[in-house]
């Protein structure tokens, strides 16, 4: 086997090595050339300093319909396209237009031989075009027809644009859904409520009391699930926006912990809250989205904890300067589904993920994910090696420490 010399070699030189190994005439090296530039799927054109044609293959010829003394040595690329005009074979224009502002693009484009462009050909056809100035001057100009990969182009901007349209459909009609369902939910509350006092006499049934609880509870966690699937909708129309407010953290969560002990004593759980003693004393932070990233991790929390258990939660400043809210139970800890999807609305929950059902839709976790993400920060749900799950939420404290003014 012939072995290539080290050093950098040449083209011309790597042609002149060739014609002496193959013992090639001059002639004969014409021929194989044009052997090969014919055996090419591409249109192959070259021109000189002139833009005068000096050699084509024939696929050049069939791309446009040219005749072969169309293609004569020497035809200038000006006369070929006035060949396209006076044909009709090419719409002559690219992807940005046609016209003067077309031809105008096109004499730019000959003029730097930078880059490439695109020409539309009149049957539909689209053809990329990518010239490249030659050493001894003129250009070379290869011609490849890039229709399929138009049609995928278009056939996927159809289908990102159809998405779109049914997610939005989708989104509207969750909203629509879910106030035309809170108010026959409201109205069931206010009823259980009365109940409950007891304004128009006593209940002396016990199994009255014990279905008026159930109501109350399946009542509670359907608004619960409405309320989720507003605040979906509003995240997926991309409507939601943060409003940012002076609040006190710790003082905020105790007094969110508070609205809890109903469900505590039922649950057999208490909640020990503790914080670190560096926390500053007042954040910027929507005070809506604070309250319902943390009831929905605190409420997951205490329905999953075991009768008997506290759930942790608490607030803490690191050194790194990362202000982190972290709600901890002793429960059986979420399931590979759960951990797994979370960052997905309406996965869990479906049939593949039975199991998990318990777990509703799906949407509480998403939604704490997106609204902890929506203030620069970062959401992160796993479990405990010795046992039980925990939810974090974490903010640079710069993002939402209150200035002094603001104070």
């Amino acid at each position: 086997m012939r072995q290539m010399p080290n050093d950098q070699t040449s083209s011309s030189s790597a042609a002149f090595m060739l014609n002496l190994d193959k013992n090639l005439s001059s002639d004969e090296l014409l021929d194989w050339l044009v052997e090969v530039s014919e055996s090419i799927s591409e249109a192959l054109v070259v021109y000189d300093g002139n833009g005068r044609l000096v050699f084509c293959n024939q696929n050049f010829r069939d791309l446009y319909g040219y005749t072969a003394a169309e293609t004569h040595l020497g035809v200038h690329f000006r006369d070929l396209g006035k060949i396209d005009i006076e044909k009709g074979n090419v719409a002559v224009g690219d992807e940005y237009g046609g016209g003067e502002a077309y031809l105008k693009r096109k004499a730019e484009y000959r003029e730097k031989l930078e880059g490439s462009f695109i020409v539309t050909l009149k049957d539909g056809r689209w053809i990329k075009t990518t010239d490249r100035r030659l050493p001894r001057g003129g250009f070379v100009s290869v011609q490849s027809d890039i229709s399929n990969e138009k049609k995928a182009e278009a056939e996927l901007r159809a289908a990102k644009e159809t998405a779109e349209a049914a997610n939005r459909t989708k989104s509207e009609f969750l909203a629509a859904m879910s106030h035309d369902l809170r108010t026959p939910l409201n109205s069931i509350l206010g009823f259980c409520q009365l109940l409950e006092k007891e304004v128009f006499g006593p209940v002396d049934n016990e199994k009255y009391r014990e279905y008026h609880q159930i109501i109350r509870n399946s009542a509670d966690h359907l608004l619960e699930l409405v309320e989720e699937i507003l605040d979906l909708s509003r995240l997926e129309a991309d409507r939601f926006r943060l409003e940012p407010e002076i609040l006190d953290p710790v003082q905020h969560t105790q007094n969110l912990i508070k609205t809890f002990q109903p469900m505590l004593g039922e649950k057999g759980v208490s909640i020990a809250f503790s914080h670190s003693e560096n926390m500053p004393a007042t954040i910027r932070a929507d005070r809506k989205v604070a309250t319902q990233v943390q009831s929905n991790l605190i409420s997951n929390a205490v329905r999953h904890a075991p009768a008997g258990t506290a759930v942790t939660v608490r607030w803490s400043l690191t050194d790194e300067d990362t202000l982190m809210f972290e709600v901890r139970d002793f429960g059986e800890g979420f399931s590979d589904a759960v951990l797994e999807n979370y960052g997905q609305p309406f996965i869990v929950g479906t049939p593949e993920h039975a199991s998990d059902a318990r777990r509703g839709f799906g949407l509480g976790l998403y939604i704490c994910k997106r609204f902890v993400e929506a203030g620069g920060g970062r959401f992160e749900i796993s479990n405990d090696p010795d046992g039980g799950a925990v939810a974090i939420a974490e903010w640079t404290a710069r993002r939402l420490r209150a200035s002094e003014t603001e104070e």
